[in-house]
């Protein structure tokens, strides 16, 4: 067989040159060899419904005449701005120069020219459409791919909305839309070209724009699919033993912090209700923790209560967030009295449960569907139940000493197209350090919100 083989090829190739001399490609043509860079398309993300409407708005930081202190990831913690009538409120070391922090979009430089005989970039030409990939000539489909991220780039962010907004082929406005997995992994099948591709989960919000290839795959750089650590306007009052904002920090968000301990000075204690007495300023932030602390319920009881539950339902209403842990729990049940029911102190303190996760976006993000919950010092508060309407996180498979309900961690929505109210009956600042299943769940609370 080898035999045969070979004189036939000896055959063929004779033949060419006694046809047409030594220049073989005269007679047997060009071969064009095209190599296919992966026109193959990655499955789209979870479904067609949004988490989360469109729409709303962006932080806009800081004003002129806020004197709460910021925060931000490079917070050397020092004390500053020791001189200034602080009016109680705790400087965290960033300067606060009274200029508007507007969050913009990423700037990744100026747009490849595809059609450039000097550019020197990497973007391939393909001229003409002759069913090549690459290029944009004269129009087609492309796919972008990436993850979605805190600020910190190392922490994934699921479930977040991804989408573009563009023109076809036919020139037609479409909107093309995913969500990222449960390790925060997307791909989308988008029009080539500049394409801006937008992000949002909860009151998070970002963007980034990126030339896109026909018939490939575009595939972003670690930070292209994270927030920005002024994607939210974040306020936090703090508490007598709860320090949400140490979250905040590792996760490299810029935060606001008044100080509310019940613990201090009269004065200072004053400072968050005068923050919660300021709705002009107080509709400004996106997002409100509230950490536990003892102030929670002379604060509610006091005689400027009912403006502060006003000022926390207007809120609300106009799609902010609220989380609240323990002992701050007032705040939340004497302004909404029918989603968490009872509240007591319970001996549930230095004592660890086995809890279910009941909630399948948490339980798909942890991998896991039972977690350890630690609690520290106590007593700390329990619930009697939830109205029906009320979401459930995470809740103790055994009764937690003398409270009646099971529930560790609930949500609800008071207004329809309103913000949400996270509650937790734990604390977060014992929990197990970064890489923890306390705090991959403080880092999914937060970006819920």
């Amino acid at each position: 067989m080898r035999l045969t083989r070979l004189t036939l090829v000896t055959t063929l190739v004779a033949v060419a040159i006694g046809c047409g001399g030594s220049n073989i490609s005269d007679d047997l043509g060009a071969v064009v060899v095209l190599i296919d860079h992966g026109g193959s398309k990655d499955a789209p993300g979870r479904d067609s419904t949004p988490r989360d409407a469109q729409g709303g708005e962006l932080a806009d930081g800081t004003s002129g005449s806020d004197t709460i202190s910021e925060i931000n990831d490079d917070d050397t913690g020092q004390q500053g701005d020791e001189g200034g009538n602080d009016n109680g409120i705790q400087d965290q070391g960033i300067t606060d120069s009274g200029t508007k922090d507007v969050f913009h979009p990423r700037d990744y430089g100026t747009e490849q020219d595809p059609g450039s005989s000097d550019d020197t970039g990497s973007l391939f030409d393909a001229g003409p459409d002759t069913g090549m990939v690459g290029g944009c000539d004269p129009c087609g489909m492309g796919t972008v791919a990436g993850k979605t991220c805190a600020p910190n780039v190392k922490t994934a962010i699921p479930y977040v909305l991804v989408w573009v907004d563009s023109i076809d082929c036919n020139g037609v406005p479409q909107h093309y839309q995913t969500y990222s997995s449960a390790k925060g992994e997307y791909s989308l099948e988008i029009p080539c070209g500049t394409q801006t591709i937008n992000m949002r989960k909860g009151s998070f919000q970002g963007s980034y724009t990126r030339w896109i290839d026909k018939g490939m795959v575009t595939t972003m750089t670690s930070a292209d699919g994270c927030f920005a650590g002024t994607a939210a306007k974040i306020a936090v009052i703090t508490g007598d033993w709860d320090k949400i904002e140490a979250t905040l920090k590792l996760l490299s968000l810029k935060y606001k912090l008044i100080i509310g301990t019940g613990g201090m000075s009269s004065q200072e204690s004053d400072t968050a209700v005068q923050f919660l007495l300021d709705a002009t300023n107080l509709m400004t932030y996106d997002i409100l923790f509230l950490d536990c602390s003892e102030a929670a319920r002379p604060n509610m009881l006091g005689t400027r209560r009912a403006e502060i539950k006003a000022n926390l339902k207007a809120f609300v209403a106009k799609g902010g967030s609220i989380y609240a842990s323990d002992y701050a729990l007032p705040y939340l049940t004497e302004t909404w009295p029918t989603f968490i029911l009872g509240g007591a102190h319970s001996a549930s303190g230095n004592s660890s449960y086995l809890t279910n996760v009941v909630d399948t976006d948490l339980a798909g993000f942890l991998g896991k569907t039972q977690v350890t919950i630690r609690y520290g010092l106590g007593p700390l508060t329990c619930i009697s139940g939830v109205d029906p309407s009320t979401h459930v996180f995470i809740e103790s498979t055994k009764t937690i000493n003398t409270c009646d309900g099971r529930q560790m961690m609930v949500s609800f929505q008071p207004e329809t197209n309103g913000g949400r109210v996270i509650y937790t009956t734990f604390h977060n600042e014992e929990q197990p350090v970064a890489g923890g299943d306390m705090q991959s769940i403080l880092e999914y609370t937060v970006f819920l919100m």
